[in-house]
């Protein structure tokens, strides 16, 4: 119980820390944001190490003293409650009984005000979505406490519990079927309550319908192969608790309303008062550059009207001179000269002049304190500076839209880019916070990504490659800005992949490709280890037609590493000493199984013990479009092979590779989808072919395992494997060094008898590219050669662009 309770303090007290440095954007802060090395992670891990060799009822214990915390906390710090739902969820792993109990203890929560209500709602919400209670029997306790419609205060905790739950997709309406029952008898009677529940009745309908038809829905939110077996997703307060889930688009409207309602609520005058403020500024930037004397003057001069002093006014000031500089700015638009094209040239002296004066007050904020506080105040001060930016950035580009006016990027880009360059150049006053200045500005592009924003997409991209951010944050000690520009990545891919996916690509789009392209080429050159660590959740991400996007992520390797040559003549990948070590993984993979991982677990421990696992596999990690899910395939597919890799390590003598449980669950996926799934699950296998390791000797195993065992009847599986691993070798390089280990020895190895198969010559196309992969892989033999033979030829060549090479295949 100490050692849990020792944890819980450590966990406040990184929780509390982080919450100050977000400062009055702490509400934004959730814990899905945070990244899979921050300490509030990690604690979060000890917890559930601890609690797995603890007895239940030190557990019960500490769990009990855990979920009445909740019930202290408010709903404007997100990050509190999720984090303790988070330790339940550690807790409950080693504890089997704890949800049993959770259901007890949630009958006696304070339920006496609105806000208390709200705070119940919300809480039983994320216990539902984490699985720490089962929703059926909250759906007979809810509708028991309704009394038939009696209980007015629980009829309207159920109407906004049923509707959140629903349009969350934490519950389907057929697993709540005592709530809609005691909706239809309320409904049937004159009541307060009838136009309510009668509203709530049709919405809830329209979900049903729209289940029963099988809508699309996101890749990271698979849908059940049945009733029972929902999809897991991240906690998240700002949506659970409202009645209607805000979609990205829907964010920008959001400021904009308030914006204007804070420029409503303006004293009289504020505009003047803020024009003059920012004249006289320009005219000591323009009159007395670099006169540290003359600034500081003016500092003092904005202390005397508040600013810095008082929140109200401090943020009033940030508002109203974001909003002129930028109306300035485009304002100064000159149209080009005759017979050039091109948009209107802007004049950024008064963009440039405040985003220097915001540098100022950031460098010298000083309210007195020792070092650690006057850090905390500048952070703070950054946050409310970004946090109105973007605020008056996104209101700005909604005006422009309902204006039916082009909204112009450019000033907001200057404006980001002075504050990117100048708090983040060298400056001992600022070392021991620059990875937190980095945090902030990440946090704001975040809140401002191409979903939310569109129009400002290309700026946003320059902005987050730009040499004073995202190199500073990959270089961060301890790899600690590797999670937020994880997500950045995340947040742009994320908003190609429809567009990757369909392969319509306008000028804009491919521009915009191009440039990503480009930065990626970069951190594989500078930043591999970045790329190679989060492979799985940007692979997952990226379409089956974006070939050599992918090949980029494959291709990535650690520097400490010299790969060698894969056309090496007599090569044994199995002597390799890097080949028996583990790679690193930062990707979420058992977050992504949610409830998956623990049915994977009892499988692997008991094969024979579950005769329905198998059976339901398939199904499970379909989507409601009847597709395989990529981020749950990738998930399943490494982390299975990361359990057969630690059996096989552990071994004594060493065992056979293939005939394990692990692979039984590869082999059961691939007998059991079509043709259209089965590619995209092979194509999941292949994605771990990469630099070398235990991953890639393992799943270059399995492929050629596959290929060999195919049933005779079945030549589609064969032809299908070879169009995976082929398809990847004939766009432009990179080619990932695991790929043509496997696809050489493929092609080699006569146990295989690869160009027996008629697949290799159905038409004439095709024998083309094969003969010359054929004489790349193995000079001076022909394909016809090479079949008969299965000889190794000296003398071999990397493999070039033998066809096609498009950058996105059709």
């Amino acid at each position: 119980m100490k050692a849990l309770t020792l944890l819980a303090s450590k966990l406040s007290l990184s929780v509390n820390n982080l919450l100050a440095a977000a400062g009055n954007r702490s509400g934004e802060v959730t814990y899905s944001m945070l990244p899979e090395t921050h300490e509030v992670r990690s604690l979060i891990a000890e917890v559930k190490k601890v609690g797995v060799v603890s007895n239940d009822d030190v557990c019960l214990s500490f769990a009990q003293t855990v979920f009445k915390q909740m019930y202290e906390l408010s709903l404007n710090e997100p990050l509190r409650l999720e984090s303790l739902i988070a330790v339940l969820e550690a807790v409950s792993e080693g504890c089997g009984k704890l949800g049993k109990d959770i259901t007890t203890w949630i009958t006696y929560a304070p339920m006496n005000t609105d806000d208390e209500r709200k705070l119940h709602r919300t809480v039983l919400l994320l216990l539902a979505r984490s699985q720490l209670v089962k929703i059926a029997e909250l759906d007979v306790w809810i509708a028991r406490s309704m009394d038939g419609g009696r209980n007015g205060v629980f009829v309207e905790f159920a109407l906004h519990f049923a509707r959140t739950a629903v349009h969350e997709r934490i519950t389907g309406v057929g697993e709540i079927p005592n709530i809609i029952d005691s909706f239809t008898k309320i409904a049937q009677k004159q009541g307060s309550y009838k136009k309510s529940v009668n509203k709530l009745l049709e919405e809830l309908r329209g979900s049903k319908q729209g289940e029963e038809q099988g809508p699309g829905q996101p890749q990271d939110a698979p849908a059940p192969a049945n009733a029972q077996q929902k999809a897991p997703a991240q906690p998240a307060i700002s949506k659970v608790d409202s009645s209607e889930g805000l979609g990205v688009s829907d964010i920008a409207a959001k400021n904009a309303e308030a914006i204007a309602l804070a420029a409503r609520n303006d004293p009289p005058q504020t505009r003047q008062s803020v024009t003059h403020l920012l004249d006289y500024w320009i005219r000591v930037y323009n009159e007395t550059p670099g006169n540290e004397k003359a600034y500081a003057q003016y500092l003092q001069l904005l202390q005397q009207h508040g600013v810095g002093k008082s929140e109200e006014n401090s943020e009033r000031f940030f508002r109203v001179s974001t909003e002129l500089v930028i109306e300035s700015v485009l304002k100064s638009a000159q149209a080009p000269p005759e017979g050039t094209a091109g948009p209107p040239a802007l004049h950024y002296n008064v963009v440039d002049a405040y985003a220097k004066l915001v540098a100022l007050l950031f460098k010298y904020m000083n309210s007195g304190g020792d070092a650690a506080k006057v850090a905390t105040q500048r952070i703070n001060l950054l946050n409310k500076v970004l946090g109105i930016t973007v605020q008056c950035l996104m209101a700005g580009s909604v005006v422009a839209k309902n204006n039916k006016n082009r909204f112009d990027q450019r000033p907001w880009f200057r404006l980001l880019m002075n504050l990117i360059q100048d708090l983040n150049l060298p400056d001992p006053q600022l070392d021991s916070i620059s990875l937190q200045i980095l945090g902030v500005f990440g946090s704001a592009l975040h809140v401002i990504q191409p979903c939310v924003i569109p129009g400002f997409t290309f700026a946003w991209l320059e902005l987050v490659s730009h040499r004073m951010f995202l190199p500073n944050l990959l270089l961060a000690k301890g790899q600690k800005g590797f999670g937020l520009a994880h997500q950045l990545l995340l947040d742009l891919f994320q908003f190609l992949e429809p567009y990757l996916r369909k392969g319509e690509l306008d000028d804009s789009i491919r521009t915009l490709y191009k440039g990503t392209l480009r930065v990626l080429l970069i951190l594989l050159h500078d930043f591999p280890e970045f790329l190679s660590e989060y492979h799985a959740s940007f692979t997952a991400l990226i379409p089956a037609n974006c070939v050599q996007l992918r090949n980029i992520f494959l291709s990535a390797f650690p520097r400490s590493l010299s790969l060698i040559d894969p056309f090496t003549p007599n090569l044994k990948i199995d002597l390799l000493p890097e080949i028996s070590q583990n790679p690193r993984i930062l990707s979420n993979i058992p977050g992504a199984l949610g409830s998956l991982k623990a049915d994977i677990d009892a499988f692997l421990a008991n094969p024979r013990g579950s005769t329905t696992f198998l059976n339901d596999l398939p199904g499970r990690l379909l989507n409601r479009s009847g597709d395989v899910n990529p981020s749950l395939a990738n998930s399943l597919v490494i982390y299975v092979g990361m359990e057969a890799i630690a059996s096989l390590q552990q071994s004594q003598p060493p065992s056979s590779p293939m005939r394990g449980a692990e692979v039984e669950i590869y082999l059961k996926l691939l007998d059991s989808y079509a043709p259209k799934n089965r590619y995209a699950f092979l194509s999941a296998l292949a994605n771990q072919l990469r630099y070398p390791n235990s991953h890639t000797h393992f799943f270059s195993q399995v492929m050629l395992y596959v290929f060999e065992n195919a049933p005779s009847n079945d030549s589609g599986l064969k032809e299908q494997i070879t169009r995976v691993l082929l398809e990847r070798l004939i766009v432009h390089r990179p080619h990932p060094w695991g790929l043509l280990i496997t696809f050489i020895e493929l092609i080699k190895n006569p146990r295989y008898r690869f160009w027996s198969h008629g697949f290799t010559r159905c038409a004439a196309e095709i024998e083309r590219v094969f003969e010359s992969v054929s004489r790349s892989c193995m000079s001076g033999a022909s394909a016809g050669e090479v079949g008969a033979a299965g000889q190794q030829q000296p003398g071999q060549q990397g493999i070039g662009m033998v066809g096609g090479g498009e950058v996105v295949k059709g």
